[in-house]
């Protein structure tokens, strides 16, 4: 029997999309499927770690009650602006010493620790029903990519790469808000002594962790779309403004390289099946014995809707209900000046509304429909 994995990629308000993947995979697939295939492994950066405990704590209400949270999701519920307004909080944060923002988090700290299933997730690993949970993080001092790994099993060696450390520990609220600070927006999380920020920065989509940890197959679910990897000239009339130029930056530092990471194990796949039709089934055994190689197979699930684009549309049709210093910042994100082309990345971030998240959660879970046939082919595969 083979172990499954799931990482799931950073992205703010983008994050919606895993959720409606996973309302997909653990609600509606087993009809077909016959069983809930929850994963053994699970790793994740940022919002891509908010969700994945549920994945981790293998517990379908959990499951349910995520995805409502993005369904029914309101500004209110992740971040204000500080009592001083705008103005004041852009002045003191430039002026602060230390764990300063632009926006003030506290809500998202009590929905995590409120809507989280930590008692499921203890039981979860404790079981072995999960035998990781990766949460992605870096050190703001060293620059490092600091892999959080919950897990029974004290021996599990993730093989860090050079600029990358592991700490074993039981994940907490802490980590998790500590993977989904997002630099200047959020203030740094406190964790034994070092701040840490946003995964993002460093993995984005931590699939190498995922497969080190013992994955055999995996499920990777982005937050970018694919029509990004096919158009070269997107804009032919853009103006250049700091909204534009905020978001296609936030865009580039949270594109790791997955893909690599993805024709990384496709070319050990390659490698293993020569060595095999050359020396015979006992390459790949020896292989594994002594290098702890082996076969993968990996399933990348991409948006089919540009989240920038619908970001715009959503906010120019109807900007829903919130603060008035709110609406007005996320108002100059939302990047008048480029509305021909119809988007606004840096607005897709940060517009926690159910206007825009509920419509990327069912985006997220149509998306995964449309793939019934070729994830089922995934998991039953060898099986």
């Amino acid at each position: 029997m083979y172990s499954l994995g799931l990482v799931l990629a950073g992205g703010a308000a983008r994050g919606a999309y895993a959720a409606g993947v996973m309302r997909y995979l653990f609600r509606e697939l087993p009809k077909n499927l016959g069983h809930v295939p929850w994963p053994q492994i699970v790793a994740g950066t940022s919002v891509g770690a908010l969700n994945g405990v549920f994945a981790a704590a293998q517990d379908i209400q959990g499951v349910d009650r995520l995805s409502r949270l993005w369904q029914e999701m309101s500004v209110r519920q992740v971040y204000r602006v500080g009592s001083g307004g705008l103005i004041r909080t852009l002045r003191a944060t430039w002026a602060a010493t230390a764990g300063a923002a632009i926006l003030d988090a506290t809500p998202l700290y009590g929905l995590v620790q409120r809507a989280s299933p930590w008692r499921a997730l203890r039981t979860s690993i404790s079981s072995g029903a999960c035998r990781a949970f990766i949460v992605s993080c870096t050190q703001v001092d060293t620059g490092f990519n600091v892999l959080f790994l919950d897990s029974r099993e004290p021996d599990l060696d993730l093989r860090p790469l050079p600029g990358a450390r592991v700490v074993m520990t039981q994940v907490r609220q802490k980590h998790l808000l500590a993977s989904a600070a997002l630099p200047i927006l959020f203030r740094p999380v406190k964790i034994d002594g070092a701040w840490f920020v946003d995964g993002g920065l460093r993995q984005n989509t931590p699939l190498r962790p995922a497969l080190m940890a013992g994955a055999d197959r995996v499920i990777v679910v982005g937050a970018t779309s694919e029509a990004d990897d096919k158009q070269v000239v997107r804009h032919p009339n853009l103006t250049p403004n700091i909204p534009f130029l905020a978001g296609k930056a936030l865009n580039a530092l949270l594109a790791d390289p997955v893909v690599r990471d993805l024709r990384s194990a496709e070319r050990v796949n390659r490698i293993i099946a020569w060595g095999v039709e050359h020396y015979g089934p006992d390459f790949a055994d020896k292989l594994e014995a002594d290098l702890d190689v082996r076969q993968s197979r990996t399933l990348l699930i991409r948006p089919s809707t540009d989240f920038g684009v619908l970001a715009a549309q959503r906010w120019r049709a109807t900007p829903p209900p919130m603060p008035l210093q709110v609406r007005w910042l996320l108002s100059a994100m939302a990047d008048r000046a480029n509305a021909s082309d119809g988007e606004s990345d840096l607005l897709s971030y940060l517009f926690f509304d159910r206007a825009f998240t509920g419509e990327v959660e069912r985006i997220g879970f149509e998306d995964a429909r449309r793939q019934e046939e070729h994830i089922v082919e995934f998991l039953a595969e060898g099986d």
